[in-house]
């Protein structure tokens, strides 16, 4: 029994302290320094339906106004709260299957539509000097990415 117990003990210490070790880790490790990086706050924090990826990664990196990223996160919001997910499939006490067949088959037209409208409402609110930075942003990944 006493061996049970300090096993277990000793196994929560070592790995707390592998978990708090892990995060010394990363507050030393450089690559976490870059402005880039989805741990700062203005890159996941304060625009979190933003990837790297697409146009929308892109707005990230311009002057957005606090005005412009509050409407931004409310069309996001918007658009989230209007997809549906198989989740919707459950109920209480069932599931249904032809229902979850059916989201799984529109989910792939209607996310493309729901990012078309966040992409035309977001850049609606850009204004013409965002606008021009933008498609300076998207020419500049196009170019880069044709060199590879």
């Amino acid at each position: 029994m006493k061996k049970i117990v300090s096993s277990l003990v000793i196994t929560s210490l070592v790995a707390g302290a592998l978990f708090a070790a892990n995060g010394e880790m990363k507050k030393d490790d450089k690559r976490f320094d870059a402005p880039n990086c989805m741990y700062q706050k203005d890159f996941k924090g304060d625009m979190p339906f933003f990837g790297d990826d697409g146009i929308l990664g892109l707005i990230h990196e311009l002057n957005l106004t606090s005005k412009q990223k509050e409407d931004i996160r409310k069309i996001i919001d918007e658009s989230r709260k209007a997809q549906k997910t198989p989740l919707d499939a459950f109920s209480k006490d069932e599931f249904d299957k032809e229902k979850f067949i059916q989201i799984e088959n529109e989910k792939r037209d209607s996310m493309i539509k729901s990012k078309a409208e966040v992409i035309e409402k977001t850049y609606a609110i850009l204004d013409a000097k965002q606008k021009e930075q933008l498609k300076v942003l998207i020419d500049l990944r196009k170019e880069k990415r044709e060199k590879k």
